[in-house]
C-alpha cells in the first residue's frame, strides 16, 4: 500500500513538472512571436545595382514619358500625391533642391500618383518648378513596379538606369539625407571653384 502511494505521488509530481515545462515553453514562444511581430520589417524596396523597371507616364501636357526618356542621365523620382500630408509638407524642400540636383548632374522629378487635374492644381498651389510626370495609381503600375506602397518615396537611378538608392525622402534623414548632402557638397565645390577662377584671373581685385 505504501509503495502504491509513493508511486502515485511520484507520478503526480512528474505530471506537475511536465505541465510546468509546457506552460513555460508556450510563454517563451508567445513572447518571441510578439517581439518578432513588433519589430519593424525592412521594406522590400529596389536594391542598389538592380536595373530600374521600365514605366509609362505622361507630362502635364500629355507627352509620353518612359525610362528611356532618361537614358544617359541620372534621375531621382520622388513619388508624391496631392492628398498626402507629408508630401505637402516637404514638397517646398524638394522644389528648392531642383537647382542643387541639376548642379550635381541629377534630374529631380516629381511623380504624381494622382490625376492630371489634381496634379496641375497641386503644382500651381505650391509653385512647383521641378519636372512633374503623372502616373495615376489606378491606371499605372509605375509606383507598384518600383515597390512602393506609400508617398512620399523616392528612387534614384544612375545614367545607366541602375538603382542607386530608394526609400523615404525625409529631409536630412537616412539615404535621402546622404544623397542630398552629396548634391549640396557638389554645389559648394562648384561655387568655390568658380570663385577661385575669378579671383585668380583678376589678382588686382585682391
Amino acid at each position: 500500500m505504501m509503495n502504491e502511494t509513493v508511486l502515485l505521488v511520484s507520478m503526480g509530481l512528474l505530471w506537475v513538472v511536465v505541465l510546468f515545462n509546457l506552460l513555460l515553453t508556450l510563454a517563451l514562444v508567445r513572447r518571441t512571436s510578439s517581439a518578432t511581430q513588433s519589430r519593424p520589417q525592412q521594406p522590400d524596396w529596389l536594391q542598389p545595382g538592380e536595373p530600374a523597371p521600365d514605366f509609362t507616364a505622361e507630362t502635364l501636357d500629355s507627352e509620353p514619358v518612359t525610362l528611356a526618356s532618361y537614358a544617359g542621365r541620372a534621375a531621382v523620382f520622388v513619388f508624391i500625391s496631392p492628398s498626402c500630408e507629408p508630401c505637402r509638407e516637404y514638397v517646398p524642400s524638394y522644389n528648392a533642391l531642383g537647382p542643387v540636383a541639376r548642379q550635381a548632374e541629377r534630374e529631380l522629378v516629381l511623380v504624381s500618383v494622382a490625376s492630371r487635374t489634381e496634379t496641375r492644381e497641386f503644382v500651381d498651389e505650391f509653385g512647383i518648378t521641378l519636372p512633374v510626370i503623372v502616373a495615376p495609381q489606378a491606371e499605372s503600375s509605375f509606383m507598384k513596379d518600383y515597390k512602393f506602397v506609400e508617398t512620399p518615396t523616392y528612387c534614384a537611378i544612375d545614367a545607366q538606369g541602375a538603382v542607386q538608392s530608394s526609400g523615404l525622402p525625409f529631409p536630412d534623414k537616412g539615404e535621402w539625407g546622404l544623397l542630398t548632402a552629396s548634391w549640396k557638397q557638389a554645389d559648394r565645390s562648384a561655387a568655390t571653384s568658380h570663385t577661385g577662377e575669378v579671383i585668380h584671373g583678376n589678382p588686382a581685385q585682391l
